[in-house]
């Protein structure tokens, strides 16, 4: 069986321009939609975890291993 030869990536300028302004509209559309609606793109808040100044760290993270068993 013969393979099949690999299709050229050459395109017409006029074609390329083309995707690269529709490209370009499209990022300019998303950016305004997350203007409109900043709580929508909103980071959920770090979890800063257990400090290692906390009283009783280790009994408090051998719970939390046995309720994550558990489930």
């Amino acid at each position: 069986m013969v393979p099949k030869k690999r299709q050229s990536k050459r395109i017409k300028a006029s074609h390329r321009y083309k995707i690269i302004k529709r490209v370009a509209e499209h990022h300019r559309k998303q950016r305004r939609e997350a203007k409109k609606n900043p709580q929508k793109h909103h980071k959920k808040p770090k979890d800063p975890g257990i400090p290692n100044s906390w009283p009783f760290k280790e009994e408090l993270l051998n719970q939390i291993e046995k309720e994550k068993q558990e489930v």
